[in-house]
């Protein structure tokens, strides 16, 4: 079975944290946070139709300069969501820099400020030398957007200043049964895609498809489809230890299949944690454990733990597979 998302840490745990994941059968990807991004080749980049920024502290947030260079020249807008400042950030950004050749361009910034329960939707285009322009705003209940595919979410939490949380969820998985398809003949090839999305898009029964020169109906064809359970990823990081954050941690991430997660302290480190408003190694993979995530990978090091002898993914690891009592 051919997963959807493929997904990986941009950097080593040590370093700048963000989430590289590539849509397949879109032929898209999504970056979660932008701090250094220097190890994504052009070609990743351009793949990029979403962002994601949990808050725009410098380490989350240096690598926007490089993506936007990457894409000036593309068609195909580039959706940016974040906290309620991140239209101001992403405007400051762009007013570092001299826009008077390029009202050719025909790139597009969406951006999208979340502050709890509503989303205020702001633009900037090249061929308006990215002036702001002011969208509208629309109410939220978590779910940022959902397409026939997947959905996406996030979560509102406190880092001190407000922090956001994301989740990206296949609503359910379609595989081809290749002996069903061997059986009636039937050759693999592009009209796969189409019959996916009619059944993600419930069509109607008696919708067509040609194949091999001949008709056939989604009610005949559907038989070579098997649906499972969707896949979820979970981006965390950044995140005070409290009772209130670590319950609504839980619940959010609750059974994915892969959960990201900072584990920036170690548990000897605990004051030193709650001063600077990061989760433990510990703490991270108790989250994981009680949420029943079925992996974690954890992210965000202190540099202090360089050169020591254990890791926080050693410690977060131990916590995480720690059967209850």
């Amino acid at each position: 079975m051919k997963p959807t998302f493929m997904h990986s840490t941009v950097n080593s745990p040590f370093d700048d944290p963000g989430l590289y994941v590539r849509i397949l059968r879109e032929k898209r990807a999504f970056l979660f946070d932008t701090g250094d991004i220097s190890r994504l080749n052009p070609g990743d980049l351009q793949k990029i139709t979403d962002v994601f920024i949990t808050h725009t502290h410098v380490d989350h947030f240096i690598g926007f300069d490089t993506l936007i260079r990457a894409l000036l020249r593309r068609d195909l807008p580039l959706r940016v969501y974040g906290p309620s400042n991140i239209a101001d950030c992403v405007e400051g950004k762009l007013k570092g820099y001299t826009w008077n050749l390029i009202k050719e361009y025909p790139l597009k910034i969406e951006v999208f400020s979340i502050n709890k329960d509503t989303i205020l939707h702001s633009g900037f285009y090249a061929e308006n030398s990215f002036e702001r322009s002011e969208n509208g705003t629309r109410e939220i209940t978590g779910v940022l957007f959902k397409e026939p595919l997947f959905s996406v979410k996030t979560l509102q939490l406190d880092h001190q200043i407000p922090c956001l949380a994301y989740s990206i969820e296949e609503e359910f998985h379609i595989n081809i049964n290749k002996a069903l398809l061997k059986e009636m003949a039937l050759p693999v090839g592009p009209w796969l895609s189409d019959l996916k999305k009619a059944i993600r898009e419930q069509m109607p029964q008696d919708t067509e498809f040609s194949v091999s020169e001949r008709r056939y109906t989604l009610e005949e064809l559907k038989t070579i489809a098997t649906i499972t359970k969707g896949q979820k990823i979970s981006y965390v990081t950044d995140v005070s230890i409290t009772d209130d954050n670590i319950r609504r941690i839980i619940e959010f991430v609750h059974d994915s299949d892969t959960l990201y997660c900072e584990a920036y302290f170690m548990d000897k480190d605990i004051d030193r944690a709650y001063k600077r408003f990061h989760l433990t190694a510990k703490i991270t993979g108790s989250i994981a454990r009680q949420a029943g995530v079925k992996h974690l990978v954890v992210m965000h090091f202190s540099p202090r733990y360089r050169n020591q002898s254990e890791s926080p993914e050693a410690e977060a690891m131990r916590a995480f597979m720690h059967s209850a009592s």
